[in-house]
């Protein structure tokens, strides 16, 4: 029969044995992301509730034009004055402005919050022939995390100068499915224009050997300075 204290004693050996390979684990992970400088110009806008919310996603309030009142009605199927109660809720918590000297009325993003695109563009700049990223890995090698990864996929997906946006992926390599061009194009032609460009494909996801990570993305940025 087997000693309860001594299985006990057992068991309490495993479990130490493998907290001790999990903290391990833990140290290596956190090695992998050092503290990187935090940069202002990375925040992403975070609403009170799911209206607030909506609007801070709709992707014209990260261009400097801007949306009309009734056309983020129209995006979020809301009424359009409580609509434009909710913007001016986000008007004061500094979250969004109106656009100056424009009738009728434009909201946009507030300036620290648009200023994303900038930075996001310079870094998808440093991507090469035949490489592709992740919006995660952008916003890693931006700002130290991935809380940016909606506003950079945000950013690829408006922004007609925004470089290389067919080549910034999902993680693993996916394209994202509700990837379109400015001709209605989907998915496929995302894809068509991967593989014209170097890209392969295996099993649906693109060569992993093709892709550039935060940390090769952060240092071309800081050996190869361009103008913003």
């Amino acid at each position: 029969m087997t000693n309860p204290s001594a299985a006990l004693a057992k068991f309490a050996r495993s479990a130490a044995s493998a907290l001790l390979t999990l903290a391990e684990d833990l140290e290596a992970a956190a090695a992998v992301l050092p503290d990187l400088p935090t940069n202002e110009d990375v925040e992403v806008p975070v609403g009170r509730g799911q209206r607030q919310q909506q609007i801070l996603e709709l992707p014209g309030l990260a261009t400097e034009e801007g949306v009309k009142t009734s056309d983020v009605a129209g995006e979020i199927s809301y009424e359009v004055p409580n609509t434009h109660s909710t913007l001016q809720a986000l008007e004061r918590a500094g979250l969004v402005e109106m656009v100056p000297g424009v009738s009728p009325q434009r909201w946009r993003l507030a300036p620290r919050y648009r200023a994303n695109s900038t930075v996001f563009k310079r870094v998808a700049s440093r991507l090469r022939p035949g490489e592709w990223t992740t919006y995660g890995d952008i916003s890693i090698a931006v700002g130290g995390d991935t809380k940016a990864a909606r506003g950079v996929g945000r950013a690829a997906a408006t922004l007609k100068d925004f470089p290389n946006a067919e080549r910034v992926l999902m993680e693993g390599g996916l394209i994202n499915p509700n990837w379109h061009d400015d001709a209605g194009r989907g998915p496929e032609y995302c894809r068509q224009l991967l593989e014209e460009g170097g890209i392969k494909f295996i099993d649906g996801h693109a060569d992993e050997s093709q892709r550039v990570a935060w940390d090769e993305l952060r240092r071309r940025d800081e050996v190869e300075p361009v103008g913003e």
